[in-house]
């Protein structure tokens, strides 16, 4: 492990790290790239056992690399690497420290990663690394991963606010990513500091951004149910389906548009139902398609602050969405999901005791799911993390939680809960190759098998696919880059009082510290009180390594044994950017974005 100079609080965000939730994360070129978030700092933890040391709450302001082209066990042997955030060499300003926004890899060939969005947190402003927000003006920047220089782009004509809590999704191939809903705060940006710190407004639209180009446009989300602002869910790119890949929303949930209290948890959004976005449907200008499609199986309870992969069969004969952790108003999760497509099929194959959500997820060397921080409980200081390095593995295919990565990871193989619920075998060959119901709509069903015809001569008006609305243009806004985007739906001046694992199973949940729409002003919480009880746990689960994981793969693996004259020149808040469930007794409305 190599780690940076010391920040000016004094404290390392890998050395000293307690725990790390709503930060931003991606995977390019072998490299896990994590930035920002809320982070937790003790003097030392050491699978949470730490020792009375005195818990401090603060920020991740570095952005850390881990190298995930050699194998590791989190234990005893990952790289991690503090990269200091330095200010943009063309302009001297800074990059933001947010939390709850959108990391992304680019396209290929691509140097940069790129950072969209996110808000600034509140939790502890006496934190010596503390950094006001910044202007709105640009919410997108690069970080080039060779040379570590930071650069920043002007979309503030189609993206004229800086979201935060969206869903977001990468199209690499495409050089293309996507930003749907989310909300503003008084962290957002400069200009909107004065709004009150309970209000959160939703935001419509979904934002996608040409990261070569470095462009974007805005286009309108009238086509999903209800059409109203949406935030903390999923959102799932897969290239295989249509003839530019699709979107798959899941979870998540939504507001009015004039409910701007700081209810995180809203109205959640049912997964019997998903949405998916046909990426080809947005040449020639259209705002594109929206479909829906009821789901069938094992079907999910909603959720918010989980997390998803992809991953195709062997044979290309269906691609499992795996969908991790989470919580509702009631409840933390520790199950993970598989949406198996184009069945649109969910089968649970696994439940756990300790919950998690918060994290960011990856695929990586295949078939390993790699989890990046999160927490099991809503009280962020009542304890550290016992994944005292921020990471968690997964295996896929066998079902098995490890601390061990495994760079050279056999294939993906179907784990075999999925294989009886939509038949064929671990290779693939699934029988079930479209949802028990049928597709909802013969254009979307023609974009998983090419022999729907989507204009039968005597069509049905149940399968009339519903416009799109028209093309909306507009032009962003001249800075680091220029061009030409598309919609911005003004939304009107504002004139208003402008959120598995294991933790260790037997560990205490401790007393609600969150509140509304940040957490409380904590400074140091001394952990030899109350939960000096909390201790290191070796985890219930086996760890097993990638080798003994595939001598295994044969046999069933069974998971069950504001102020109006402070923010009157904002005007434009427009679409867009405007086992067993853990009981939970403290509000789950506390823990969002802060």
């Amino acid at each position: 492990m190599v780690s940076a100079q010391q920040a000016p609080s004094g404290l390392d965000p890998v050395k000293n790290m307690c725990l790390r939730i709503y930060q931003q994360s991606t995977v390019k070129n072998n490299t896990l790239y994590i930035d920002g978030g809320l982070q937790t700092f003790v003097a030392n933890n050491s699978n949470s056992n730490i020792n009375g040391s005195k818990i401090t709450a603060g920020y991740n302001n570095f952005l850390i690399a881990v190298d995930m082209s050699v194998s590791w066990d989190w234990k005893s042997n990952i790289s991690e690497v503090v990269i200091q955030k330095s200010a943009n060499p063309l302009t001297g300003t800074d990059p933001p420290i947010v939390i709850d926004g959108a990391l992304y890899q680019g396209g290929p060939g691509d140097d940069n990663i790129y950072l969209y969005g996110g808000t600034t947190s509140y939790w502890n402003t006496s934190f010596p690394d503390f950094q006001a927000p910044t202007s709105f003006q640009y919410s997108l920047w690069s970080f080039n991963t060779v040379t570590k220089a930071w650069g920043q782009f002007d979309i503030s004509g189609p993206s004229p606010q800086r979201p935060s809590g969206g869903y977001w999704a990468d199209a690499p191939n495409l050089g293309l990513s996507f930003y749907l809903g989310g909300v503003i705060d008084h962290g957002s940006s400069i200009q909107t500091e004065s709004l009150n710190n309970k209000t959160k407004i939703g935001l419509l639209g979904m934002i996608v951004i040409d990261t070569k180009a470095g462009t974007a446009r805005n286009v309108s989300t009238a086509g999903l149910t209800g059409n109203n602002p949406r935030s903390r869910g999923s959102l799932q790119y897969i290239e295989r389906f249509g003839d530019k890949g699709i979107l798959v929303s899941l979870g998540g949930s939504y507001r009015s548009l004039s409910d701007q209290s700081d209810n995180v948890v809203g109205t959640l959004i049912p997964m019997d139902t998903v949405e998916v976005f046909d990426i080809a449907t947005l040449d020639g200008g259209s705002d594109g398609k929206w479909y829906k499609q009821k789901t069938s199986g094992d079907i999910p309870q909603p959720r918010i602050d989980a997390c998803v992969v992809a991953v195709t069969a062997p044979d290309n004969s269906s691609t499992s969405i795996y969908l991790y952790g989470g919580r509702n108003d009631t409840a933390l999760f520790d199950q993970i999901h598989v949406l198996s497509l184009p069945s649109f099929t969910w089968t649970k194959i696994f439940e756990g005791q300790s919950p998690r959500f918060g994290m960011t997820c990856h695929l990586i060397a295949k078939r390993q799911l790699l989890t990046v921080g999160g927490y099991s409980s809503l009280n962020l200081t009542s304890g550290c993390d016992w994944e005292d390095k921020g990471v968690g593995i997964y295996d896929l295919s066998t079902l098995i939680w490890g601390s061990r990565y495994n760079a050279y990871a056999p294939e993906y193989l179907i784990p075999t809960p999925v294989v009886s619920m939509i038949g064929g075998s671990i290779n693939g060959s699934a029988t079930m190759t479209s949802p028990a119901a049928g597709y909802t709509d013969l254009f979307f069903g023609h974009l998983f098998n090419k022999n729907i015809n989507p204009n039968p001569s005597t069509p049905s008006s149940s399968h009339t696919p519903t416009p799109a609305a028209g093309p909306n243009k507009g032009a962003i806004a001249g800075g680091v880059v220029g061009g030409i985007a598309g919609l911005s739906l003004v939304a009107g001046a504002i004139i208003f009082f402008l959120r598995r694992r294991r933790p260790k199973p037997d560990q205490p949940e401790g007393p609600a510290e969150l509140s509304g729409s940040g957490f409380p002003p904590v400074q140091e919480k001394d952990a030899s009180g109350p939960h000096a009880e909390l201790v290191a746990h070796t985890g219930h689960y086996a760890e097993l390594d990638a080798e003994r994981a595939v001598e295994i793969m044969s046999t069933t693996h069974d998971p069950k044994d504001l102020d109006v004259k402070d923010i009157k020149d904002v005007k434009d808040i427009t679409d867009t950017t405007n086992g067993q469930d853990q009981a939970v007794k403290q509000d789950h409305n506390d823990v969002p974005m802060v």
